[in-house]
C-alpha cells in the first residue's frame, strides 16, 4: 500500500524548563547530520511500524522490505535555544510524525503539533543562473 506524503512543519514545545535541559542533554553529541538522521534502532523501527499497523496504514510490517522514511521522513531541523522548535517533515499526517517521535519517546520531553504545508518552492530562473556557472 503507497500512501502519498505531505510536507508539515511540526512545532515541538518543551513541557518544562527540565524537560528541555534533559533533552538537550541527551542530544549533546549530534554535532553532525548523520548523528540527527538515520540512526533508528531496529526496536524503534518495529515499534513504529506496529503503530502504522494498528491504524490500518499496513497491510504486513515486514521489518527487512520495509522503510519508516516511506511514511514518515525527517527534512530539517530548526533548533535555537527558545521554548520551543522546529521541523519539517515529509509524512502521511500529523499523527505519523508523532508516532515517529514516539518510538524515540520524544513525547516525554515536548508536545508536538505538525501543520500541513505547501512544499518547498525553488527560484528556478536564479538556480538555472547558478548551475549554469558550475558547468
Amino acid at each position: 500500500m503507497k500512501h502519498k506524503l505531505k510536507h508539515f512543519i511540526a512545532t515541538h514545545t518543551f513541557h518544562s524548563t527540565k524537560s528541555k535541559k534533559d533533552f538537550f542533554s541527551l542530544v549533546k553529541h549530534r554535532k553532525t547530520n548523520s548523528d540527527w538522521f538515520g540512526n533508528e534502532t531496529t526496536e524503534m523501527k518495529e515499534n513504529f511500524f506496529k503503530l502504522l499497523k494498528s491504524r490500518n496504514l499496513l497491510d504486513d510490517y515486514n521489518i527487512t522490505e520495509k522503510n519508516s522514511d516511506d511514511y514518515a521522513l525527517l527534512l530539517q531541523l530548526f533548533i535555537g535555544r527558545g521554548e520551543f522548535f522546529f521541523c519539517h517533515w515529509y509524512a502521511i499526517d500529523e499523527q505519523t510524525i508523532n508516532d515517529r517521535l514516539s518510538v524515540t519517546s520524544g513525547e516525554k520531553f515536548f508536545i508536538t503539533m505538525a501543520t500541513q504545508v505547501d512544499g518547498p518552492k525553488i527560484y528556478v530562473d536564479k538556480l538555472t543562473k547558478y548551475m549554469k556557472k558550475l558547468q
